[in-house]
């Protein structure tokens, strides 16, 4: 019952964000009505695993395999055609991501309300509503980077080894959805060895070798099982030298014909690109514009995987656009993430695409912001440790969500996952800077009670650490019963 209590919030916001989720996927949005390009994908590939799971199939290797993977588990055990049950399951993983970005602001916020609006705002947050409505890989990879995040800042905080091992095992079961939350993982060891060991005594090494455990482990699965249907070897997937010709050249499809049996004609465009080029229709002569290196079109034979094939086209766009242009694309990549196009699929559905341009207009307006200026955190903490130490971990997320990004190109898609750190920490921001004005409203008698509230999570850090909800020290004391 003391534990009931204890948690008493979380457990209200999970129950209210599954009732949502649930209403809306098996209600308003079944995603077993919307199964059509990428989620047809994800679907006959489940198919094809539960009719024969070991035959060599080129094609499985070129997307991450976490999504039909998981969908096919649900198929074999609820049914084929049993939609309803992965809906459930979709649902499921969308409200424990609420539940665990909750539990994470508490940890990393020194300002008290944050966590309570952070919970509230993701309760009802359409953009991962709206995705958990398709079998899409976002849901399952929001859920993963959640708990890693979860147990990340439980392991800087009390230096146990079942929070570093469950911290990566959250981070290898959503590296499966995608494998970009590699780079936050190589983010935070990077920032340990070069900052974070002087503020952060109870992240030893041998701590960060429990960290990776799980992920080497996975890994090395995700290795063999690329091998077995290629007979190459690489990690997760092969689509990442693919989105990079689109990174690099700017176009917008990628045609691969067959040159062998058993292979087939496949296609792929980039929604963001797509409306990126849609620009020079409705906004011609502002910047940015698709400028294709060579071509709005590639077409080649082969598999629609081949990095050499690839790299090739990379070369070249590379050497015809010079640096100053493709510097130019990475920023423009990166912006992608926040504007100039609507998340897709609903931009592509009528009864949807209203709700989401008016969902991309507030996250561009509200968050985008915060979000750069996040960027800053992983050396700005070095001005402010007891405050900022937390919300830097945390940014190092955005900071790999924007690498990616120029790297790649952005999309509000893959963007909506970061979004529940986003948002807490642009509410971090906003309560630090009330917190700064409620410092001088203190010396006004008859307001010192609101300061005194406000400044409750705040100004006693070690004492706050010993209470299970209460936001970390900068150094836990010892017998931290968390």
């Amino acid at each position: 019952m003391a534990r009931l209590h204890r948690y008493r919030w979380t457990i209200a916001l999970f129950v209210a964000a599954l009732v949502v989720r649930l209403h809306w996927n098996l209600v308003v949005h079944p995603p077993g009505d919307y199964i059509y390009s990428d989620m047809r994908g994800y679907v006959l590939r489940a198919d094809q695993i539960l009719d024969d799971p070991w035959t060599p199939i080129e094609y499985h290797a070129f997307f991450p395999y976490g999504t039909h993977l998981l969908i096919a588990a649900m198929k074999w055990v609820f049914g084929r055609e049993n939609y309803e049950a992965i809906a459930v399951l979709w649902a499921l993983m969308g409200a424990a991501t609420v539940a665990m970005a909750h539990r994470a602001a508490l940890r990393m916020s020194s300002v008290r309300w944050v966590p309570a609006v952070t919970g509230v705002i993701l309760v009802a947050y359409y953009p991962l509503i709206s995705l958990s409505g398709y079998f899409l890989s976002e849901t399952g990879f929001a859920f993963g980077l959640a708990g890693t995040t979860l147990f990340l800042l439980r392991m800087c905080d009390r230096g146990r080894w079942s929070d570093a091992l469950l911290a990566g095992a959250f981070a290898a079961f959503g590296m499966t959805f995608r494998p970009q939350l590699l780079v936050s993982g190589a983010a935070f060891v990077a920032w340990w060895l070069v900052l974070g060991r002087r503020f952060l005594p109870k992240v030893t090494f041998t701590r960060i070798v429990a960290l990776g455990v799980p992920l080497v482990l996975v890994l090395g699965v995700s290795a063999a099982r690329l091998h077995h249907h290629t007979g190459r070897w690489g990690l997760v997937s092969e689509n990442g030298s693919f989105n990079k010709v689109m990174g690099r050249c700017h176009n917008k499809l990628i045609i691969a014909t067959p040159d062998a049996p058993g292979r087939v004609r496949t296609s792929f465009s980039p929604p963001p690109l797509i409306q990126l080029m849609n620009r020079g229709r409705d906004a011609a002569g502002t910047w940015p514009q698709l400028e294709p290196v060579m071509g709005v079109d590639f077409e080649y034979e082969g598999y629609v995987g081949d990095a050499v094939k690839h790299q090739e086209f990379i070369d070249e766009c590379e050497r015809r656009s010079g640096w100053r242009k493709q510097l130019e694309f990475k920023v423009v990549n990166a912006l992608l993430l926040w504007r100039w196009n609507v998340m897709w699929p609903d931009s592509g559905k009528a009864p949807f695409r209203a709700g989401a341009e008016w969902w991309t207009e507030r996250v561009e307006r509200w968050l985008m912001r915060p979000s750069l200026l996040s960027l800053l955190l992983p050396l700005g903490f070095l001005l402010w440790p007891a405050r900022l130490l937390r919300p830097a971990i945390v940014s190092l997320h955005l900071c790999a969500m924007v690498l990616v990004g120029a790297l790649y190109f952005g999309d509000p898609r893959s963007r909506s996952t970061y979004d529940p750190f986003a948002i807490m920490l642009a509410l971090e921001w906003i309560g630090l800077a009330s917190l700064a004005m409620l410092a001088q409203l203190a010396r006004v008698p008859a307001l010192a009670g609101v300061a005194a509230w406000a400044f409750g999570a705040t100004d006693a850090l070690a004492a706050a650490a010993s209470r299970p909800d209460g936001p970390p020290s900068t150094s836990a004391p010892a017998g931290d019963p968390r």
